[in-house]
């Protein structure tokens, strides 16, 4: 029965007068009709709406008008859109499609094994494809089905017959026994949820089976009034929901293998796509796509675009995985539900002419014709192979980066050695990666292969690889081995850029091959002996091109490129001929051998004998890239060239390991062929020799900071628990033998390195060859212990059975005692003891005995080894030190005075190890008992002996005088230090040291014993040595006028801190002898003691030439920073003073010099806004006449004053303050402003600087704050600009916002330059009707500039990313 408020429903009035009185069932109708029974159910009662489609069908089967059923429907639409039953309106008749009928539903989710969790994805599929307005679906599907609450829920703001109006909590079953579910789950949401939220909640039950009690139990439970309403859905409910949803339809015929009349939805899409490899490939290779790509996609589905989406990828098959992946989140699922994927043409329209409730993807061509006249009623999408598409993509899926892609691999369980083979075989691009992981044979062999005109046409750019375009040296090279113009090539690399799959790539004037090895197998059938050959030419040529940078000194390499120092042929042609022919001789006897008779190893002997030989260091730095792949493609021969150059009188191998720049743009020239060695380790066969080859590299000892030297490299290979080489534990060993045996020393620190070491632990992976399988599945740490102490056992062996020992050996073994087995241990001491029997010197003894106590007995050495073994090794540690006892004095106390800190033996700590001032205490008292026993025996002469053992000589000069000597010795020392026998620079740090421990009487009493017996020139030495005190200066004042002089010119200032009235006095003299930045270096912690006339006097003394010797004060900018703190706020200095102190210190005040946030030149800044004469001085010191005639006098530059106009430049770049700021109104503002710019520019016109002023202008408002209303400039600039309309300030202004981006940090491609874009383009906007002239000059040009980076550097991106370096 209808509702009285509506008009009839044109289903009922048809049941009415045509199905009744007839006595036909609704099975019946649907057979003579031509529709399926479920859709003309839906359309009988009420729930989906007539079309003329259905109208027509009607009227020829039954006479009934066509027009008068339309009518109704009209008439029913018009009075439901008015009432409140319209959350109920009936749907858009579906026209039919799959025909799913109840008993398929029932079957398939009676017998799959995911039926409940498939049920899930179901339902939520017919909600997003049915429902309208929904608020929230929550219908966990796949693997969250199965968890608390309710099974699915929905807000939705209007309902339809499905889905109720409002909130509705979804229970769902597939058990057999229905009620029993129903029961079950009624009863537990009831219990769950307050009676106040059910009053608001539909309860919907559902299951897959059919069920006859359903309506009955609708009714029994709706008496209860639990809930707003209860409904239950059943198969034969499902297949009549399912007619309304062309998605569900095709996702159920997808999930069943059913015929889906070429349409898939993304999820099916997904797994044809991933499945083809097992393991599935991973989701999270799409993980950078769907970050960059996120935001573009929700924009194109929140809003009605007319225009398809496009979508670009390696092939059309990744767009749509990166759809399916994209799509794949929870806020973007209720599209996902929604998208059809049409495979094949002429389905499309039909669905299309009864509804748009889909997203349509095009996946051929032939179906995106088909999209023309639903464009505007239908959101489509369309999967373009990258270049096969007219316009420009919306979306353009690039190759994965190294990181991704890596961890992508990882995901699907890829060892490290997979990933880096993957990677070279697929150039990263996940088509190609597809189709290597794949296994199944057609999708290995790529569709363009089986075109012999594309092979054939393919094999010149397979051989090459990669090329510049626009250079024509690799242009020539190209054409050559194509026997082509190269015009013809670019038409052919257009044809292959537009196939799906295309094995080309093509950015900004690059252009490439996806993958070389995948391709150069594809079309190994077409390749012939010819091209071959023509090939190994191009590569001598190619590679035998000398690099000019190399005539540049080191430090300027960098810049070779603008020196115009750069090869002819492009970087890539180079890597990619040396790539060629590693592959030629790995597989060309394979892919060739037979039919060409081809032996590609023997090639690539021969063409790297001829790059290399004759050998010469400049050959090998030439060739310095390429070295690991010349090694890669003939290892017999490289070695044979670096052994024969060894061996020779002079090497020039040898010439590589000299010591390199390690600056930023520095390189170093070892790097290629220590990884060229690092590569041939790998294999067995080529291990020994690389292992000798190194072992005489590591000889030299090479002074730099560069970490990869050859000792580095075979310490990598040998290392005991992550070897970096295929060789196995007895090879590795044999290798260290020989090293022991050939190079003793090199072998020494291998052997060393395998136990004992801190941090051994840390090791990095060597180079590995790119193509040969050479190490594949080694290299990575022994995951059990067994061959690492096998190993580390073996060297601890060889370690202990020299056949002698140096003393540097044996240190070396004591420090390694924590590690070794107590037997090695006793093994060690015997080497020592025997080693001391064999007669040593007691200097050695001497030493050995130290390096006992600081690294066994000391408290470190204590904390490195397990506490029982400890107690027994510090118990024979010490015996063997008593043992070890230096016959001579001074050897005996050495120990004490090597350095300032003495590391202490355990037992010597006593009480807290901590308490830093007994510890002080307890080492005094040891050295001043060392030193009386050496001055009792040894005198004076052991005293300086002993001195010049290490670097203590204040410390002995202090102890000496405090008790040790008697003033008569102290004399002797210091005139036997002043006059030494021999040049010992050392003993002037005795003296300075006993001086400045003496009290001041004692001080003066030895000067004075002293000044009867020695020249002046050595009294002003020893006041020179002398503290730094006002005591001191009065017996300099007592020298004649020259040695004065001397004194104050060479004398170190020291800061005193007990007496400001010195430091000031020290200041005085210091500059009448022209020391200013001596005396600011000697009080810049304390410059506020210093008087304000003094400090105005340094300042302006050390900005003029003064005679401090160069280097010898760095005067830090902080310091000069706060010195002008502190001139800022004396009131006795006028604006002018300050202001021209100011400009002196530019470079160290100014913000644009330091890159730092705070500008310190107030009062220049202001007093150039009260005299704009001063800005016109500085244009005109820095910027000569346009008619190159003569200047006023007053402005004039005359001859020595040229640096003028290098400090006009930099007071231009340094001011940033707008004339104005800080007046009270916005008028006023302008006002100043206007006037101020005014006088400038009047003034540089006359003096013929009219264009470059306003430049200079430009730049000074490029620092302007943005306005109150938030848009830059502010009101004031912005005014001026627009008043004056002067392209050159606009001009001047551009380069200084686009300057004052500096130094930054960027990550790939161009986002950063579109979010500056968008900055400017907003403040435009804002401006360009009441500034037009500023918005479009100025800041529309900012626009444009950032665009045209953004492309660049995406451009750069792409080609930096096919290259792979």
């Amino acid at each position: 029965m209808t509702d009285d408020s509506l008009p009839l429903h044109p289903g009922s009035y048809v049941r009415k007068n045509v199905l009744d009185p007839r006595g036909l069932t609704v099975t019946e109708v649907a057979k003579l009709i031509g529709i399926s029974r479920p859709g003309l159910s839906n359309f009988l009662n009420g729930k989906v709406s007539a079309t003329p489609d259905m109208a027509a069908r009607l009227e020829r089967a039954f006479g009934i008008s066509a027009k008068a059923i339309l009518d109704l429907q009209t008439e029913y639409d018009a009075k439901a859109d008015k009432t409140a039953g319209a959350a109920q309106k009936a749907r858009t008749y579906v026209p039919p499609f799959l025909n799913v009928q109840a008993n398929d539903l029932v079957n398939w989710f009676t017998t799959t094994i995911l039926a409940r969790t498939k049920l899930s994805v179901l339902l939520r599929t017919l909600i997003h494809s049915t429902g309208r307005d929904l608020q929230k679906v929550d219908f966990p599907g796949n693997d969250d089905a199965e968890r608390a609450g309710w099974d699915g829920f929905i807000e939705s703001s209007s309902g339809t017959p499905w889905i109720p109006s409002g909130a509705s909590g979804w229970e769902f079953g597939v058990t057999a026994d229905i009620k029993a579910k129903a029961d079950g789950d009624f009863a537990k949401s009831v219990r769950a949820i307050k009676s106040a939220e059910r009053a608001n909640i539909t309860f919907v039950f559902v299951t897959p089976r059919r069920w006859p009690g359903k309506a009955a139990w609708v009714a029994e439970m709706k008496v209860k009034k639990l809930w707003k309403d209860i409904r239950a859905y059943d198969a034969s409910d499902l297949e009549q929901w399912m007619e309304q949803s062309l998605a569900a339809q095709t996702w159920f015929a997808n999930q069943t293998d059913r015929p889906s009349n070429g349409v898939r939805t993304l999820e099916r899409c997904w797994s044809d796509w991933a499945n083809v490899a097992a393991p599935a490939l991973h989701p999270s290779l799409f993980a950078t796509a769907n970050e960059a790509w996120n935001g573009r996609i929700k924009s194109f589905l929140a809003k009605d675009d007319a225009n398809p989406l496009v979508i670009a990828a390696d092939s059309v098959e990744e767009a749509l995985a990166f759809l399916n992946q994209v799509l794949a989140t929870p806020e973007l699922e209720q599209y996902m539900d929604r998208v059809l994927v049409f495979d094949k043409a002429g389905v499309l329209p039909k669905l299309a002419q009864g509804t748009t409730d889909f997203i349509a993807v095009a996946h051929t061509r032939e179906v995106e014709r088909e999209l023309g006249p639903y464009s505007t009623s239908l959101r489509t999408i369309v999967v373009y192979s990258r270049n096969a598409t007219s316009v420009e993509p919306h979306v353009v899926l690039e190759p994965l980066g190294f990181e991704p892609f890596t961890k992508a691999l990882e995901a699907m369980g890829k060892s490290r050695d997979d990933i880096a083979k993957l990677t070279n075989a697929s150039g990263r691009s996940l088509t190609v990666l597809r189709r290597q992981l794949s296994n199944i044979p057609a999708i290995h062999t790529p569709a363009w292969a089986e075109d012999p005109r594309i092979a054939s046409g393919l094999v010149p750019l397979v051989l090459v690889g990669a090329w510049d375009a626009q250079n024509k040296a690799d242009r020539t090279i190209l054409s050559h081995l194509a026997e082509a113009p190269f015009e013809v090539l670019e038409k052919r690399i257009l044809d292959l850029l537009r196939l799906n799959d295309s094995p080309v790539w093509s950015i900004g004037g690059y252009r490439g091959v996806i993958s070389k090895i995948d391709s150069l197998f594809a079309i190994a059938g077409t390749v012939s002996k010819a091209d071959l050959d023509r090939f190994l030419d191009v590569a001598r040529t190619v590679l035998g091109e000398d690099d000019p940078a190399l005539d540049l000194p080191e430090e300027d390499r960098w810049a070779a490129a603008m020196h115009g120092k750069r090869r002819e042929f492009s970087g890539a042609v180079r890597e990619g001929v040396s790539e060629t022919l590693v592959l030629l001789a790995v597989y060309g006897k394979n892919l060739f051998g037979k039919h060409l008779g081809f032996d590609g190893e023997f090639e690539a002997a021969k063409i790297v004998r001829d790059l290399l030989v004759p050998v010469t260091t400049r050959k090998l730095e030439a060739n310095g890239r390429d070295l690991p792949l010349y090694a890669e493609a003939a290892p017999a021969e490289f070695l044979d060239i670096i052994e024969r150059d060894l061996r020779a009188e002079k090497s020039e191998v040898m010439g590589l390991l000299r010591p390199a720049d390690t600056g930023l743009f520095g390189s170093c020239p070892r790097t290629g062929l220590l990884w060229a060695l690092e590569g041939l380790a790998w294999n067995p066969t080529t291990f020994p020799r690389v292992v000798k080859i190194l072992g005489q590299l590591s000889e030299v000892e090479i002074n730099d900071n560069w970490a990869n030297k050859p000792i580095k490299s075979l310490g990598s290979i040998l290392r005991a628990w992550m070897p970096q080489t295929a060789a196995n534990h007895e090879m590795r060993l044999k290798a260290v033998s020989m090293l022991l045996d050939k190079h003793p020393a090199v072998g020494w620190r291998v052997c060393l390195q395998q136990f004992g070491d801190y941090g051994s632990r840390v090791g990095g992976y060597s180079h590995k060859p790119k193509w040969r399988p050479d190490g594949y599945g080694f290299g990575e740490p022994f995951k059990t212990w067994g061959p690492i102490h096998a190993f580390v056992r073996e060297m601890v062996k060889v370690a202990l059975s020299r056949p002698s020992y140096t003393v540097e050996m044996l240190c070396d073994l004591v420090s390694r005692l924590h590690a070794l087995a107590s037997e090695d241990q006793a093994r060690v001491w015997e080497i020592i003891d025997e080693w001391r029997n064999a007669g040593a010197l007691d200097e050695e003894v001497a030493k050995i005995r130290e390096k006992i106590r600081v690294t066994v007995l000391s408290r470190r050495g204590r904390k490195k080894v397990n506490e029982e073994g400890q107690a027994s090794l510090t118990e024979k540690a010490k015996a063997v030190y008593a043992e070890l006892q230096p016959k001579d004095i001074v050897n005996k106390y050495e120990w004490l005075f090597r350095q300032g800190w003495v590391e202490e033996s355990a037992d010597e700590l006593a009480g807290d190890e901590m308490d830093f001032r007994a510890r002080e205490q307890r080492i005094e008292k040891l050295r001043v008992e060392a030193l009386t026993d050496i001055a009792q025996e040894r005198g004076i002469p052991g005293i300086l002996a002993l001195s010049e053992k290490g670097n203590v000589q204040r410390q002995i000069g202090a102890h000496l005088v405090s008790g040790i000597l008697a003033d008569e010795q102290i004399e002797d020392l210091i005139l036997q230090c002043l006059r030494p026998a021999e040049n010992y620079s050392g003993r002037d740090g005795i003296v300075a040291g006993a001086l400045w421990s003496l009290d001041e009487d004692r001080r003066k009493a030895i000067y004075a014993s002293l000044r009867g017996k020695v020249a002046e020139e050595e009294a002003l030495r020893l006041l020179l040595l002398s503290p730094y005190r006002a005591s001191t200066w009065e017996l300099v004042d007592q020298l004649s006028a020259e040695a004065r002089s001397r004194y104050w010119v060479e004398v170190v200032p020291q800061y005193s801190f007990d007496s400001p009235e010195e430091n000031n006095e020290s200041v005085r003299r210091l500059l009448e002898v022209e020391r200013p930045r001596a005396a600011f270096a000697s009080m810049h912690f304390k410059l506020e003691e210093i008087h304000p006339p003094l400090l105005v006097q340094m300042l302006s003394a050390m900005a003029k030439n003064s005679q401090d010797k160069a280097g010898e004060y760095q005067l830090h900018d902080y310091d000069v920073r706060r010195a002008f703190q502190l001139l800022n706020r004396n009131s006795d200095l006028t604006l002018e003073e300050k202001a021209g102190l100011e400009f002196a210190y530019l470079e160290v005040l100014a913000r644009s010099f330091r890159g730092e946030d705070q500008q310190q030149i107030p009062n220049l800044e202001r007093y150039i806004e009260e005299h704009p004469e001063l800005f016109v001085q500085a244009v005109v010191w820095a910027y000569k006449r346009k008619d190159r005639g003569e200047d006023p006098a007053e402005f004039r530059v005359t001859e020595g004053l040229e640096h003028l106009a290098q400090r006009g430049y930099r007071l231009l770049e340094a001011v940033e303050r707008i004339p104005g700021q800080d007046k009270a109104t916005k008028e006023e503002q302008q006002e100043k402003l206007a006037e101020w710019v005014a006088t400038v520019r009047r003034s540089c016109a006359e003096l013929d600087r009219a264009e470059i002023a306003d430049v200079c202008l430009g730049k000074l408002f490029s620092n302007a704050p943005a306005g109150e209303d938030g848009v830059w400039p502010n009101e004031a600039v912005r005014d001026v600009m627009e008043d004056l309309r002067s392209e050159d300030i606009s001009s001047g202004a551009h380069t200084g916002l686009y300057n004052a981006r500096g130094v930054h940090w960027r990550g790939e491609g161009g986002g950063q330059e579109r979010e500056l874009a968008d900055k400017y383009r907003a403040w435009a906007d804002a401006l360009q009707f009441t500034h037009p002239f500023v918005s479009s000059s100025l800041l529309m040009s900012m626009v444009n500039t950032y665009e045209r980076e953004a492309e660049q550097h995406d451009t750069e991106a792409g080609i930096r990313r096919r290259l792979k370096h």
